[in-house]
Order: C-alpha cells, then sequence, then structure tokens
C-alpha cells in the first residue's frame, strides 16, 4: 500500500483515492512525500531545489496523515469507510512503521552502521561466500591427507589458496606446508613431510613429533575456517571503509536481527489490538506510532 502527500494541493492520496486533508504541517519547502509501506522506503520532493527524489526511511513522522485520510475518507456518504477497511489501512501502516524501523541506522562496534535491506544483503553475502567456501568443496567433504601413517585433516579451497598459517613452536613462528590438490583430485602438500620435517631439521618446521605437528597443524586449519577473512565495510556516511573481523561482522549482522525480532514482536502485538477494535471511530483513534522498543 502505497500514501502521497502533495502539500500545495492539500491532498493526501492512498493508493489511487485522493482526499482533501490539511497538509499544512509539512514544512513548507516540501512538495510531495511518497511511501511504500510494504517495503519500508519513501521518497520527498523539495520546492526549493531540483525536483529530485530523495529517499527516507522513517515514515513515523508522515504517519498523521494517513489518520486525517482515515477521518476523510469516513465522512464521505455513499461510499462508506467500513470496519474492515479501515483496519486494513491501519494495518498497513503498522508494518510500515515496522519496515521503516528495521532498517533504521544501528550503532555497533564503534561505529553507525546502514542497516537498510539492501546493506543487510551485502553483509550476509559477504558471510555466506565464506561460508560456502569453508563447507562446500571438496576438502572440506571428507578428503585427508595422509604422511608417515599420520591421517590430516585437508583445507578448504578458500583456504588453500590464502597464506600458510603460521604455528608458534618453541617461541619461534613457523609456517606449516600448504595442502594443494593434484589433477587427478587427490591432495598433497607443498613439501614431503617427512622425519627431516621435524626435530633438528633446519629447514623443516622445528617440531619435537609427528604428533606436535598435527595437532598444530588441526588447530591453525579449525582457527581459519571458524574465523574467516577480515571483511573491509563501510560505516555509515563513511568514504572509508572498516576492517571486520569475520566474528565481528556476524556479530553486527546478529544485532540487526535481533532489533528487527523484537520490532516484530511489537509489530505483531499491535495487529492484534487492531483487529479487535469494533469501530471504525476506534480504529482511527488507534496510535500506531507509539510504543515501539525503538
Amino acid at each position: 500500500m502505497d500514501f502521497v502527500v502533495a502539500r500545495s494541493e492539500g491532498i493526501v492520496s492512498i493508493d489511487n483515492q485522493p482526499l482533501a486533508v490539511d497538509t499544512s504541517p509539512l514544512p513548507v519547502n516540501v512538495a510531495i512525500v511518497a511511501y511504500d509501506l510494504a517495503s519500508g522506503v519513501g521518497r520527498i520532493e523539495y520546492s526549493d531545489r531540483l525536483r529530485l527524489l530523495e529517499p527516507f526511511i522513517d515514515v513515523v513522522p508522515y504517519a498523521p496523515f494517513v489518520n486525517s485520510w482515515l477521518t476523510q475518507a469516513a465522512l464521505i456518504t455513499g461510499a462508506p469507510l467500513t470496519l474492515s477497511l479501515a483496519q486494513q489501512i491501519k494495518l498497513a501502516l503498522v508494518d510500515g512503521i515496522f519496515n521503516s524501523k528495521r532498517q533504521l541506522p544501528i550503532t555497533a562496534l564503534g561505529h553507525t552502521w546502514d542497516a537498510s535491506d539492501q546493506a543487510l544483503m551485502g553483509m550476509q553475502a559477504a558471510i555466506t561466500s565464506w561460508d560456502v567456501a569453508a563447507s562446500a568443496t571438496s576438502a572440506d567433504s571428507g578428503l585427508t591427507q595422509n604422511f608417515n601413517g599420520i591421517s590430516i585433516r585437508t583445507a578448504p579451497t578458500s583456504f588453500i589458496n590464502a597464506s600458510p598459517p603460521a604455528v608458534a613452536d618453541g617461541g619461534a613462528i613457523s609456517y606449516v606446508p600448504r595442502p594443494t590438490q593434484n589433477l587427478d583430485g587427490t591432495w598433497s602438500f607443498g613439501q614431503n613431510v617427512t622425519s627431516s620435517y621435524f626435530a633438528g631439521s633446519v629447514s623443516g618446521g622445528g617440531f619435537s613429533s609427528q604428533a606436535q605437528f598435527v595437532a598444530a597443524y588441526n588447530s591453525q586449519l579449525t582457527a581459519a575456517i571458524t574465523t574467516g577473512p577480515s571483511v573491509q565495510w563501510p560505516p555509515l556516511n563513511s568514504t572509508v571503509t572498516v576492517s571486520l573481523a569475520m566474528t565481528d561482522m556476524r556479530s553486527l549482522i546478529s544485532s540487526i536481527n535481533s532489533r528487527r525480532t523484537t520490532l516484530q514482536n511489537a509489530r505483531l502485538a499491535k495487529r492484534n489490538a487492531i483487529n479487535a477494535l469494533a469501530t471504525v471511530a476506534a480504529v482511527i483513534a488507534y496510535d500506531a506510532t507509539t510504543g515501539w522498543p525503538f
């Protein structure tokens, strides 16, 4: 459901029905306000600048115009505003407020972030691309690398293509050889891992035993798969990105989704309250803008 407020004409239109309404509460430089309640996105056209449509999200300041339209519609004779229609419009307004509030910017991790549907899709795509790479490759599907009788879990392609993991050993940092996939689909290490790789070897990793190597390798691999690479993401209205650890990106998405759940509970409560109203006058009087948690 859409509504449009045309200030100079003194008209509010819901879908295709315009009605004369007092539009003077709008700022004098606002020509037209249009809002799509289903998507939670609106557009404003100003009269004192280029007549370009500027997007906005928060519908609450313009919600009274929906009530004004309902009030005028209830006065029409011959085609009265029915209770079910009044409820339908007020329910759409509740949905519009929900859709706008869940997309308002959110503050977390020391910054303010765009939490619009488009931004959230981008955040989730960054997480999903890593999750898919970490779980859907043949290397992560059960193939193992075996040397000297020791079975070692191999890495997903996304990790193999990254730098080999650093392993602390005896106070020094050593590099575990990176596994690679052969043309025949088997896996091998970047160098032969034999007894020369362990204690006393100048060119090896300096591990005291194969068991120590296996433990260190699997620990580093698990951490790499779980944590993932950092994500470069811009805060709201910023011209530079911030480096977010994968865990922080997950936390940010979780905060946005948690806010949505809280708002959803308020939305459902309001919808139930509106559906329980028995008269058109009660529906018009119901304030859909109050009682929201954010």
